[in-house]
């Protein structure tokens, strides 16, 4: 028996009839407003997070204590001139560090203004990208999620470079709806001088940044092709400038480019395993694929970019460790949002209840996961306070540094276990190791003041961040051949203080003699140096 077909027009209507009240909702969905108000309101939105970092008491942190505080050591010796910008891996995080620096002394304080001064640097931009380009409720959703994805206790470098590579796309990938001569090459000055940025924070963006600038004359026709000639020639600029004041950085940043690749492609696979069935990217996925049914040929520029863009940015997240979810995000609002969306047609002229309802979900659905990541950026926050508010006192104060309690690591362990790199950030170092800093921070004030300059034997020049006024060293190796007594760790504090103490073994019992012993440290004595029986209670503990 063979099923009856229903053809009339009775049977075809049902869907196609107007639904006035979904309308309205969906209209706001995708209603713009005068850009120089959005603009505002976005900024707005991303400000609660950006002072959250700011001014909060203490950075939550599941990475060893001497790891935040070596990075403030790194950029206080390159403030100083002790490393040169060739031999740094990010050097745009060392000088947001040391712009931090003269607004803070504790190190996790200054980790927390420069996270807060790179969210401004993000925010802005993208507010003034998204404010031509995008319906009012996303662009506001968007400025606030990038802020809070930057600010967010457990983002690091990369997770920064991705976010600035989605601002600059943002730019690239989009067409504005006021476009002009004028705009388009303020925009490309701007979009340049972010992919220079990116150059001196992972390089591996910078390419993808590359990739996406190369579709901007195919989007937005003439105007386009000023935006990527001033962007790149801005690049070029900046580039040579900076190859002229460093020799040779350019060359060093290439090949950082190639170690991260080569490195990444190895752990891609894991990557691509651990998101490859999380929600954000089958939803993404599914959207983009909705809105090339659902507008074909006509509007491909759409969907196209929107794909693209996904595939550029998760394959350089991939390989550099960022996590990726963000991206998933903004690679279905240029799909659904942009002024080259389908959705518009079916909500402001040839609406029905098929098409609005297809507007209505997909577009929802994008800004689920951008709310949810304000949402969760949010809650680290929130968690990132109430754990440097039990901190009052002590050494994690003193440091303002904090941790996470064992409920907390253990589900936030899960949580980043699948990204490259997330194993490492667990479980690595004892909870003692701010306690372990403090003490030694507290009796190289004592030394110092006897007037012996003293080093950590960590990975970074670490001592210096305690020991007032001393220069910084490019490395603590640097650091103990200029010092007088010399920290040594009793446990190994990271891979790199590991290797510090192996390559400076036959270096201490030359030159050093083992002057006392405690619970962590070995204080070794430069033989020959005269340092005060007070500042040195020789022979305990041995």
């Amino acid at each position: 028996m063979t099923a009856e077909i229903l053809t009339s027009d009775e049977e075809c209507a049902s869907w196609r009839r107007p639904a006035p009240r979904a309308r309205r909702a969906v209209m706001a969905l995708y209603s713009w407003k005068d850009p120089g108000w959005v603009f505002l309101v976005a900024v707005l939105a991303a400000t609660p997070f950006i002072c959250a970092s700011a001014m909060a008491p203490a950075l939550l942190s599941f990475a060893p204590t001497v790891e935040p505080v070596g990075q403030v050591a790194d950029a206080r010796a390159f403030a100083a001139g002790a490393s040169s910008i060739g031999d740094e891996a990010a050097p745009f995080q060392l000088m947001l560090l040391t712009l931090a620096d003269r607004f803070a002394d504790a190190p996790g304080r200054i980790q927390l203004i420069a996270k807060a001064i790179a969210a401004v640097l993000a925010a802005y931009p993208l507010a003034y990208f998204a404010s031509v380009r995008l319906p009012t409720v996303l662009a506001v959703a968007m400025t606030a999620a990038i802020a809070s994805f930057i600010v967010a206790p457990f983002s690091g470098p990369s997770d920064l470079a991705l976010a600035l590579f989605l601002v600059a796309s943002t730019a690239l990938a989009l067409s504005p709806a006021d476009e002009g001569w004028d705009r388009a090459i303020f925009e490309g000055l701007l979009v340049g001088g972010i992919m220079f940025a990116l150059w001196l924070l992972n390089p591996v963006f910078t390419l993808a940044g590359f990739a996406v600038l190369s579709a901007c004359p195919f989007l937005t026709g003439l105007a386009g092709f000023s935006r990527y000639a001033t962007a790149f020639g801005t690049f070029v600029v900046f580039a040579i400038v900076a190859e002229i004041a460093v020799p040779g950085l350019n060359g060093a940043r290439a090949e950082i480019a190639s170690a991260m690749v080569a490195e990444g492609l190895v752990n891609t696979a894991r990557m691509v395993g651990a998101w490859g069935l999380a929600g954000v990217a089958a939803s993404s996925l599914v959207v983009i694929g909705a809105t090339a049914v659902f507008g074909g040929r006509e509007h491909a520029r759409g969907w196209a970019a929107g794909a693209g863009f996904l595939a550029i940015a998760a394959l350089a997240s991939a390989l550099s460790g960022a996590q990726p979810a963000l991206a998933f995000a903004f690679a279905g609002a240029m799909a659904v949002f942009s002024i080259h969306s389908p959705f518009y047609d079916g909500i402001f002229r040839d609406h029905d209840r098929g098409s609005i309802a297809a507007a209505g979900a997909v577009g929802a659905l994008v800004l689920f996961w951008f709310a949810l990541t304000g949402v969760d950026g949010a809650s680290q926050l929130k968690s990132q306070w109430q754990a440097g508010a039990r901190q009052e006192s002590g050494a994690a104060a003193a440091l303002a540094i904090a941790y996470p309690t064992v409920n907390q690591q253990a589900s936030w362990a899960r949580a980043i276990s699948g990204f490259r790199g997330g194993q490492s950030l667990v479980g690595n170092a004892p909870m003692d190791q701010s306690e372990m800093m403090f003490e030694a921070a507290t009796r190289a004030k004592a030394i110092s003041k006897a007037g012996a300059p003293i080093a950590f034997l960590t990975g970074d020049d670490t001592a210096c961040v305690f020991a007032g006024g001393r220069r910084c060293r490019s490395d603590a190796r640097a650091a103990a051949a200029d010092a007088s007594v010399v920290f040594v760790p009793r446990l190994d504090l990271s891979e790199a203080t590991r290797k510090q103490k192996d390559h400076a073994e036959a270096f201490l019992y030359t030159e050093f003699k083992l002057a006392e012993r405690t619970q962590f440290w070995e204080l070794w004595v430069r033989r020959g140096a005269l340092i005060p029986d007070a500042a040195i209670e020789f022979g305990q503990g041995l």
